[in-house]
């Protein structure tokens, strides 16, 4: 309840019958209209007690106000004139009560709880209308979820009736986003909250199961896939934040039809088992799939499985330590075959090690194959495989020094050979590694690509040979690999803001 009056008596007055008679209120006062109405603006009251006159705004003045605003507030008037007009207008300004000073207590008492049992009514009847306004709404979620799950698994009429999308959901246009995780999420009490939250816009989320769910969220029709991208991201961000679990989401293209749901689903669906060969916290677009076909990458990986098996035979161990890696980075950047096969593939070439090596020995044999069939992922499997490896090839020729030693060789090469007409495939040729692989090796290891460690190099001794020789330029230019004059200077500017000559005189 809030007090106003320009009497500081009337309130403490006024604050003494309420504590006195136990009324549980919380009281606050003020002495004028206007710090009635600022207040206002900053408290939620259920009970207004004013003063008719008081200087500046009166309380007829501040009820107006009051009403003006829409607030629900009971508003009772105090005053020591009891003329008609006043009464009147305290009515016209839906008063609960006019009390007249000096303020009578047994009628302070029934006014003050009669308006206390008002408000109280108020606050049940609301809280009913709210209850079943959530039920309401609750329902009407169930029948649209369970229309959009229909549509999405197909399980609608047969020909369903196209219609657009804002008719079920409300949203003109929405992407599809599918949430998966391998730890059970969808089923937290809290977890719809903290979606909402990450995802910060328009969305409806349809459970799938535990593990996985759809999240139907609104788009606008000038919003790249990008944005789907980075909101992905943001999700699996925040679901690490909050439960330490990874996730994968794939988005889909833009709906604006309900017949294009179940296409929709259709298309990210088969990117589940896409995830096997993924890191986890990965975000997939639906259609953005490498265009080589599945025969031609299975007969290439085959391929690649039987040259592995054959360096086996040979006991080149650093060479199939290096072609594995190859394959999986094959495999990794391929996402086509199916997990079986690429376990089938592993599963060979541990057969090939054990019967060079040991001989098949049933026990542990079938420990590693159940090893290998039990990785939920690429890179767990990769993992498996590193460490079979790493039990079972002869020490001394050991994987982690096989690329480094081939990355080593070939930084050697470079160092002596610089002068020559060096290219990728003949470097590639010299350690047994194909051009594509050798080009991704060498920039893992070295943080940059081999043609511009070259060009680097190369230009390291040029400057060499200009500061240190008074050899022609046009000779430089040939010693380190240039015949072609007018590049090779063009190429030195580039790289040191100066041309040869400039740079030789400048020093």
């Amino acid at each position: 309840m809030l007090i106003v009056d320009d009497d500081k008596f009337e309130r403490d007055g006024v604050r003494f019958l309420v504590e006195k008679y136990g009324f549980d209120l919380e009281i606050a006062e003020t002495g004028s209209g206007e710090g009635a109405i600022s207040y206002l603006d900053h408290h939620d009251v259920d009970i207004l007690l004013s003063d008719i006159r008081m200087k500046g705004m009166d309380g007829l003045q501040l009820a107006e106000k009051v009403r003006e605003s829409g607030r629900p507030i009971k508003v009772i008037f105090m005053s020591a004139y009891g003329e008609f007009e006043y009464a009147q207008r305290a009515i016209s300004l839906e008063a609960v009560r006019y009390l007249l000073k000096p303020v009578q207590v047994g009628e302070f008492i029934k006014v003050l709880s009669h308006v206390i049992q008002q408000c109280e009514q108020e606050r049940l009847q609301k809280e009913k209308q709210e209850r079943m306004q959530q039920a309401y709404l609750k329902e009407v979620r169930f029948e649209k979820q369970k229309i959009l799950t229909n549509l999405i698994l197909g399980q609608a009429v047969k020909e369903p009736v196209p219609m657009p999308i804002s008719s079920i959901c409300g949203y003109s246009l929405i992407r599809m986003l599918m949430l998966t995780s391998r730890s059970r999420l969808f089923d937290r009490e809290d977890f719809e909250v903290k979606l909402a939250e990450a995802v910060d816009r328009g969305s409806e989320l349809i459970h799938l199961n535990e593990f996985q769910g759809l999240l139907l969220v609104e788009a606008a029709a000038d919003e790249s896939v990008e944005v789907f991208t980075e909101l992905g991201q943001e999700i699996i961000n925040r679901v690490k934040e909050d439960y330490g679990q990874n996730m994968m989401v794939a988005v889909s293209g833009p709906i604006d039809e309900s017949n294009q749901l179940y296409q929709a689903y259709q298309e990210l669906e088969p990117l589940l088992e896409i995830s096997f060969f993924l890191e986890e916290g990965t975000v997939l677009q639906a259609n953005r799939t490498v265009p080589t076909g599945e025969g031609d990458m299975m007969a290439s990986v085959n391929d690649a499985m039987e040259e592995i098996k054959q360096y086996i035979q040979l006991s080149r161990w650093s060479i199939v330590r290096l072609r594995f890696e190859q394959l999986f980075d094959t495999v990794q950047n391929c996402k086509q075959l199916s997990v079986v096969y690429i376990k089938y593939v592993c599963m060979e070439i541990v057969r090939s090690i054990f019967d060079v090596t040991s001989g098949i020995q049933p026990g542990s044999f079938k420990k590693e194959l159940e090893k290998i069939n039990n990785a939920a992922r690429l890179h767990d499997l990769r993992r498996v495989m590193q460490a079979i490896l790493d039990e079972h090839i002869p020490s001394g020729e050991g994987y982690r020094d096989g690329m480094p030693k081939a990355i080593e060789e070939v930084v050697r090469m470079i160092h002596t050979k610089y002068q020559t007409d060096l290219s990728l495939e003949w470097l590639a040729k010299q350690v047994y590694l194909s051009p594509s692989y050798l080009s991704y090796l060498f920039k893992k290891e070295k943080g940059i690509s081999i043609n511009k460690f070259i060009t680097m190099y190369r230009m390291e001794k040029a400057k060499e040979l200009l500061l240190t020789t008074n050899r022609k330029i046009i000779d430089i230019s040939q010693d380190v690999g240039y015949s072609n004059f007018p590049y090779f200077s063009s190429l030195f500017k580039s790289h040191y803001g100066v041309s040869p000559s400039q740079y030789r005189g400048d020093q």
